[in-house]
């Protein structure tokens, strides 16, 4: 495996959108995170139906795929959320009986495999799972996070991973400088030195809403040095992961009219920030769109033919709303945007080699 960049989608309407659409290459494999039975509610067809075709879309030889079991739903979590995390993601019969639904792509697919504690009263839970799994699938992924490390790498210590199997350390929020992140890392290469290791962190603080966003500014609270970090020496991970460009999201219920943007500007490695100063839609075709496009690091791609937006589809549906091809007053569209954009500049910086 050679993969240098994991970004972390759900299977959400604009994120299933993305998955189908944008070519990942052979350096980018996504990790997929379902979060409900089916991607929308009136679907008539089986969830295996539904996601087999979702996966087989995906332009990418691989595609993770992950029932994420840190979602930990809320009171404001959707209730298809939170139901599909109590029957099936924090269920250690049905999470597994989930997976085994897709053994005609275990060429396709690696399943993520995670320690449910404290979620489940279930023991061994992550050595259970790879019993069953490891049987049907030629690659696995053990998802281990910061916070529950040393009851995750107590029980994978017990079991003999094959070469090909993953490791994906989650730090959440917390920053690669932490130095119990070395202290984890020097742990995982004791067990298992030769397997390919992913870090993933959520580079855009939780708490960030498009109404306290500084106008045409840097996004101060978004921290993306997990680019440039990861395989410096004192960690040396195989490759990164983030949450492609958006922030990880605790995917309530509703929400109202709140026009943003966030547009990322790989040539500093930063995000910027973008709203208007009224909740209308209105916001996006008479504000946003024109700020983002008159930004001076914008202006200078357009200008030297970047390759940041030659082939960008995010870059060029801004420019389809500016010229009138299309509506602009679609708030859930701007973040297909803000995702196409990212993963657009990821690629080309990985061609670059740059990552």
């Amino acid at each position: 495996m050679n993969a240098k960049y994991f970004p972390v989608l759900r299977a959400r309407q604009q994120e299933i959108d993305v998955l189908q659409k944008f070519d990942f290459g052979s350096q980018i494999i996504p990790i997929v995170e379902i979060i409900k039975e089916k991607d929308r509610k009136d679907n008539p067809e089986s969830r295996y139906t539904i996601y087999s075709k979702l996966f087989n879309a995906v332009q990418s030889e691989k595609v993770i795929v992950d029932l994420p079991i840190y979602l930990t739903p809320k009171v404001s979590t959707s209730a298809e959320v939170r139901t599909f995390y109590l029957s099936t993601i924090s269920n250690l019969h049905n999470r597994i009986a989930f997976y085994l639904e897709f053994e005609r792509l275990r060429d396709k697919i690696i399943p993520v495999i995670s320690i449910l504690k404290p979620v489940s009263e279930e023991t061994d839970t992550l050595i259970k799972q790879f019993e069953v799994l490891a049987s049907i699938f030629p690659q696995l992924a053990f998802r281990i996070f910061y916070n529950n490390f040393d009851a995750a790498i107590s029980e994978l210590q017990l079991l003999e991973l094959r070469p090909d199997d993953l490791i994906i350390y989650d730090l959440d929020t917390t920053n690669i400088t932490n130095p119990i992140v070395s202290k984890h890392k020097k742990s995982m290469d004791l067990l298992y030195d030769h397997l390919y290791k992913i870090i993933i962190r959520s580079a855009i603080n939780t708490d960030i809403q498009n109404v306290a966003l500084d106008h045409e500014e840097v996004i101060g609270q978004a921290d993306n040095s997990l680019r440039d970090l990861y395989k410096m020496p004192q960690w040396r991970f195989s490759a990164f992961g983030d949450y492609a460009g958006v922030k990880k999201d605790d995917i309530t219920s509703g929400g109202g009219v709140s026009p943003g943007l966030v547009f990322y500007n790989p040539d500093e490695n930063l995000y910027y920030g973008f709203r208007g100063p009224t909740k209308n839609l209105l916001e996006f075709e008479q504000t946003i769109i024109p700020a983002v496009l008159q930004m001076g690091f914008v202006n200078s791609w357009t200008e030297k033919n970047s390759a940041f937006i030659e082939g960008n589809p995010g870059y060029d549906r801004l420019i389809n709303i500016r010229n009138g091809h299309e509506p602009s007053r679609s708030q859930a569209k701007y973040k297909w945007i803000s995702i196409m954009h990212y993963l657009h500049c990821m690629k080309v910086l990985i061609s670059q080699g740059a990552i």
